[in-house]
């Protein structure tokens, strides 16, 4: 069972990037939320670039952290509005999204993004979660898993068929939740999740709470059944074992 770990006192003592480092680090001390060195989070602010402008910048996980123990500075800044018009492609390698991105650097020495980058900026929320929850990844990875997932969430669900992290999973994701105004979670099949808020408590509240139901489903289909049938055959005494 997740525990909803956020403590309004620690919050305000870890401000750091509008309480995104803080609420990283709560993900990430429940493997069950967050495998090591897995899952990703951002936040979009406003800041001033190099020119004193206002400009809308993305913060999101550089590559290679963990984020149960990432701290400001493994944060990459890159410029939102830069990254935007991508959605309005049809396809783009690998090699050349992380070039492109490169151009769109808002902090410098900074790690590189991470490589899910753009399933945060094509994400239409202030506050983004993507992890792999067991209890999500087990629904995800099941047979007739969307419609289990179906079942569970129903309108609020976005889902997308599994492909590797790239441009076309985020465009499918960004795509997905603006076509549904009811969305509030995307499970990505065979994958993981994604969620997100107005703020980091409200992100961190939905991904726990998504997590939750996901448990309570299983639970629920399990009821009164055997996971495992128990022993078949016996076990040999210590004679037998000589």
């Amino acid at each position: 069972m997740p525990q909803n770990l956020w403590n309004e006192a620690e919050a305000a003592a870890h401000p750091a990037l509008d309480g995104l480092v803080y609420r990283s680090n709560l993900l990430g001390r429940d493997r069950a939320v967050v495998n090591i060195y897995g899952g990703n989070t951002s936040v979009k602010l406003t800041e001033k670039d190099h020119l004193g402008r206002d400009v809308q910048v993305l913060w999101v996980k550089g590559s290679g952290s963990d984020v149960a123990t990432i701290a400001e500075k493994g944060f990459a800044g890159l410029r939102q509005q830069e990254i935007l018009p991508l959605m309005q492609r049809d396809a783009m390698s690998d090699e050349e999204m992380v070039e492109y991105l490169s151009y769109c650097t808002h902090a410098l020495g900074r790690p590189r993004q991470s490589i899910e980058t753009l399933l945060h900026a094509f994400t239409p929320a202030v506050h983004v979660d993507h992890t792999h929850p067991d209890a999500v990844i087990s629904l995800a990875c099941a047979e007739g898993g969307q419609e289990l997932c179906r079942q569970l969430w129903g309108e609020r669900m976005v889902w997308v068929d599994y492909i590797r992290p790239g441009f076309t999973l985020s465009k499918w994701i960004g795509e997905g939740i603006r076509a549904n105004a009811k969305a509030d979670l995307v499970v990505m099949g065979k994958h993981g999740l994604v969620t997100w808020g107005d703020d980091a408590r409200s992100c961190y509240d939905q991904s726990i709470r998504v997590i939750q139901e996901a448990e309570d489903f299983i639970e629920s289909k399990r009821s009164g059944r055997k996971i495992f049938p128990g022993a078949t055959v016996a076990t040999m005494d210590a004679a037998q074992r000589q």
